[in-house]
């Protein structure tokens, strides 16, 4: 049997989603609709609910809540919990959450196949590996598909996994092996991210994008992403009088994006405390990073509030 939907993952830094299109549909001459998985994760100990992205860390929890965390998609959360409840703990318990993973798997001077994360965790803390936690992420991302669609299994599917353009090969291939290692078919395509969105811009102007763009032209993609900002320019040249586009270079801003805007809003919090007569020891430094990110998210979503309050927990 033919595959029945065509699924991209885009495996972020901060955030994960998946989205599918129908094939069946674009067959029989319509125009497939894109649609977002809503993937299940956990909000609190026994409380399980969908949401549109799946945020990209990974909680270790301690020997005494495990039992609480078993939920049908996670039946060892001993191996670490993926996704919003992850997320909350990053302030609360910064020392037992990786965060930033798919950054450390393109660090050059650490292993990324080594256990060193959560990074200078105490010893107590069980270490696991960049290439663990994306392998972690994904497959969550994969058991939501198939709790979704279990007439359609990933295997029988046409899958796409997107990774920046920055990457370097040792990063494409580790993220290889945990998509493999995560249930992803052997013949899932890894597509850059500029490149796809490339690829919708020119579906959504098929009938005119050789009107807009002429030979000579050149397209700047800018991703700016949660740990990564991807710059990708691209030639507009003419062959055999058609036009073509051909990639012509890609930035190497590896480690620059919204993280990065976190901790600029986390230094100015820090010092206003400080100034209060407040000094933060680094685990501190890390919730308030955390919470300012919180507090950012809320402050620039939809209808959200003129203030936010940002709160760090005392020590000892």
């Amino acid at each position: 049997m033919g595959s029945q939907y065509c699924v991209g993952n885009d495996l972020g830094t901060t955030n994960s989603v998946v989205a599918y299109a129908s094939l069946q549909h674009a067959a029989g001459g319509g125009e497939p609709t894109l649609e977002l998985l809503p993937i299940p994760q956990l909000v609190a100990p026994g409380q399980i609910e969908p949401r549109p992205s799946l945020p990209s860390f990974l909680y270790l929890p301690r020997e005494s809540e495990v039992e609480s965390l078993v939920t049908p998609l996670v039946s060892d959360p001993a191996a670490g919990i993926t996704g919003h409840y992850a997320r909350q703990q990053s302030a609360e318990n910064p020392q037992r959450v990786v965060v930033a993973a798919k950054s450390w798997l393109c660090h050059g001077r650490v292993g990324r196949t080594e256990a060193v994360l959560p990074w200078q965790s105490p010893p107590e803390v069980r270490k696991v590996s960049a290439l663990d936690c994306t392998e972690r992420i994904l497959s969550h991302l994969v058991a939501a598909w198939h709790e979704a669609h279990p007439e359609a299994p990933l295997a029988d599917q046409q899958v796409v996994l997107t990774v920046p353009a920055s990457f370097d090969p040792a990063a494409r291939e580790l993220t290889r092996q945990a998509a493999m290692g995560a249930g992803l078919p052997d013949h899932f395509v890894l597509l850059e991210e500029p490149q796809a969105a490339v690829y919708r811009w020119l579906a959504t102007h098929a009938a005119d994008w050789r009107d807009v763009l002429a030979a000579g032209d050149a397209l700047l993609v800018v991703d700016v992403g949660g740990g990564t900002t991807d710059l990708t320019l691209v030639s507009v040249d003419e062959h055999q009088g058609e036009l073509a586009l051909q990639r012509l270079a890609v930035g190497n801003h590896l480690l620059l994006g919204g993280d990065n805007m976190d901790l600029a809003v986390a230094h100015f919090v820090a010092n206003r405390l400080q100034q209060q007569g407040h000094d933060l020891d680094p685990w501190q430094s890390v919730s308030l990073w955390h919470a300012c990110r919180d507090a950012k998210e809320k402050l620039l979503s939809d209808g959200g509030p003129d203030e936010q309050t940002i709160s760090v927990l005392g020590r000892g």
